[in-house]
């Protein structure tokens, strides 16, 4: 991976060089696997300049899975809960403020969203489910759901219910990718993207001008078939919920990983939610609960939020419906859909 990465970056030079500019006329670009995804950054300067920072992006997002990962027995988030059901016990600095913005969020959706879903995603073990579990599990893991049993006061952590478990599957991979824009941009590098599998963030102005566009990828239509597309948003973080991601069915019926925890089943009503907003971490935050949430409560709920647009989908027989915020009118573009 190493020989590539650098194979492409010299490529890339001899362009830069060929054509000086203030910025880069053409991005280097890096896909790597990282936090259970595959991870792309596009960077518009320098090739010399962009190399050395990659390797710090990613460097960081191995040390972020230690912190943040449940599927790591000895992550930070996996010590601190344990630790936190006998008595107090003190996060780390980013820990502390991941945590936070999570049970803010939860407390604002009504618990939508939920970092204690952990007992629960234990249970339907996606993305290596291929059956259902039993309602007598689901219940009792359910049980062991709630982000009220949580109290975070600073950095020192209180678990008040034995077997509640955390997950910040649906906040570790956006503060991630801020973290690789903030190392970019300190760097020295004007414009880019990081894309953690479908949680993003873009930043700078391209150097020909053009417009950032965002793709929502058609949740009914394989091989990255487009529903829609959104051109220069000022939000630049953004993030997409969706059934067709992690999947099984059985008996003739879909079940997705995106599950809603009043029920402990998957979360009905969305097919795909996209959310935008100042940072890809509150961008993922929101994706989940508006998945949950549905399409007139999720786009009646963003409409209250400031500085946040959402663009839910639903089925509707072999295709699907859209849901908008007002914000998405005039820039949005539907492509395979009647608007």
């Amino acid at each position: 991976m190493k020989r590539l990465l650098l194979a492409a970056v010299g490529v890339v030079l001899v362009v830069l060089v060929l054509r000086p500019s203030r910025h880069a006329e053409v991005a280097v670009q890096v896909s790597r696997p990282a936090l259970s995804t595959v991870i792309t950054i596009k960077a518009y300067a320098p090739a010399a300049v962009v190399g050395p920072l990659i390797e710090q992006v990613f460097a960081e997002f191995d040390r972020i899975d230690t912190v943040m990962s449940r599927h790591l027995a000895g992550s930070e988030l996996n010590r601190v809960a344990v630790a936190a059901v006998a008595a107090p016990a003190r996060c780390s600095p980013e820990l502390a403020q991941v945590l936070a913005a999570s049970l803010r969020l939860a407390a604002r959706s009504g618990g939508a969203f939920d970092p204690t879903l952990g007992a629960l995603t234990r249970l339907w073990d996606f993305p290596d489910a291929v059956t259902p579990p039993g309602a007598a599990l689901i219940e009792a893991a359910r049980a062991r759901v709630g982000y009220g049993q949580v109290q975070l006061d600073g950095d020192l952590l209180r678990v008040r219910q034995p077997g509640l478990s955390l997950d910040l599957g649906g906040v570790a991979k956006g503060y991630a990718v801020d973290r690789a824009v903030a190392i970019l941009q300190a760097g020295g590098v004007p414009a880019g993207l990081v894309d953690a599998g479908g949680n993003i963030r873009y930043f700078g102005v391209k150097p020909d001008g053009q417009a950032w566009r965002t793709g929502i990828q058609h949740p009914r239509r394989p091989g990255g078939v487009l529903y829609a597309e959104v051109d220069d948003m000022p939000l630049a973080g953004v993030a997409t919920s969706g059934d067709y991601q992690q999947y099984f069915e059985c008996q003739g019926r879909r079940y997705h990983h995106l599950l809603d925890p009043a029920t402990g089943y998957p979360a009905t009503g969305a097919i795909s939610a996209t959310a935008w907003a100042a940072t890809a971490m509150e961008a993922d935050l929101l994706s989940t609960a508006l998945f949950v949430l549905g399409p007139e409560r999720g786009v009646a709920w963003a409409e209250s939020l400031d500085h946040v647009e959402a663009l839910i989908l639903a089925a509707d027989g072999d295709s699907c419906r859209a849901w908008a915020t007002s914000g998405l009118v005039g820039r949005c573009r539907y492509l395979n859909a009647a608007e």
